[in-house]
Formats: structure tokens, sequence, C-alpha cells
């Protein structure tokens, strides 16, 4: 992937990650839509106590205050409007309220909420790292994310050379197994797809 194609944005404030779905919305149209979307997202997620709708986190957010943060459902809406392709989304983040240290983002009662399903939109893949109640943890000793560390392995190994099944089967796999006897909790990624990708994704490659 040619690097002036790769936008990074590390600890992200809100305005920069509006900034960022604006900036990709650009680089869409200025192609007439002629090109495939990546979006990688590592943080925190959480839920609205009241609705269960699940957002994203900003280094400037208030995980109480949802106004603070991103809707999860107006991202996918806004990547699913661009007009591209293709868009595959990769979240190493849960919206049950919990953080990798196995405390809560939101309300001091503790409890973790079970989130409404967010759909994805236009054409569109999405593997997230964990599944309804459960947390994104860490794989301390690799010093990442469990998700991102099996998501980059296989990417890796394969040079971009693996479909998108391929690349869920094994993430899937490893995270339910390593979370288990690592984390000693239950974490097991998901996949949801829209559009085309619901029919392409089993035999589309990340690298084209």
């Amino acid at each position: 992937m040619p690097k002036e194609n790769i936008r990074v944005y590390k600890d992200a404030t809100l305005g920069k990650m509006l900034r960022a779905i604006a900036d990709i919305r650009n680089v869409v149209k200025s192609v007439d839509g002629n090109a495939d979307v990546i979006f990688y997202y590592a943080g925190h997620g959480m839920p609205d106590e009241s609705t269960k709708d699940a957002f994203l986190l900003p280094v400037d957010g208030d995980a109480m205050v949802s106004e603070s943060c991103i809707s999860l459902g107006k991202l996918y809406s806004d990547l699913g409007d661009m007009g591209a392709n293709s868009v595959m989304v990769f979240l190493d983040a849960c919206f049950s309220g919990g953080n990798r240290s196995g405390g809560m983002l939101t309300a001091a009662r503790g409890v973790a909420i079970k989130p409404k399903q967010t759909s994805p939109k236009g054409n569109m893949f999405t593997l997230s790292a964990a599944s309804g109640q459960e947390t994104a943890m860490p794989y301390k000793e690799k010093n990442h994310g469990l998700f991102t560390y099996y998501l980059l392995k296989k990417l890796q190994e394969s040079k971009g050379n693996v479909t998108l099944k391929e690349l869920s089967d094994y993430v899937i796999d490893n995270v339910r197994r390593q979370a288990t006897i690592v984390n000693k909790k239950p974490q097991t990624p998901q996949v949801s797809t829209s559009g085309n990708m619901a029919v392409e994704w089993t035999k589309r490659k990340i690298r084209n």
C-alpha cells in the first residue's frame, strides 16, 4: 500500500476523528469512488447507558456524555455513503463499558452493558474485537491488544495475500483460544457485512 495513501491519527480528539472521516471522504471523492477504504481503530468504545447505542471514545471524550463521542452507527453511515468500491473496518474496541484493565468506563455500579448491534452500511465488511458484553483484552506479553496482535500477525505472514474470510477465521480462532488461556475471559471477534461485501468477503483479498 503506497505510504501516501495511509492516514494515521494517534491519540485522536473528537475534532481529529471528525477531521479524519472528512479526509477519507475527500480522498474517495477525488478519485470518483474508485477506492477501497480500510479503516482501523484501536481504542475505547462505550455504550450509551440509556439507549445502549455504541460509541467510539476520543481521548478528550467523556464516557458519561455520548455527545462527546463518535456514534458507531454514524461512523458506519459516513463510511458507507462515501461511494467507495468497498469499505473494510477493523475495530480493536468493545462497547460493553469495560476497559482492558478490568475496570469500567461508564457507570460507577460497574456493570457491563450489552450494546445494541450496529449494522454496517453500503458495501462494507467489519471485523470487531469482541461480542456483546465482552471486553477487548490486551496481550501484555506482546504489547498489543489481543485482537490487533493476531490481525497483524496474519497480515504479516501472508503479506496481504489472504481473503477476508481466511483472515477473520484466523483472528477469531486465535483470539478466542488465547483470551481463555492468557486473560481467563471469553473474547470472540465477530464479522458483519452489508451490500456487495456480504457475498464478496469470503473471496475478497486484502491485497488485490
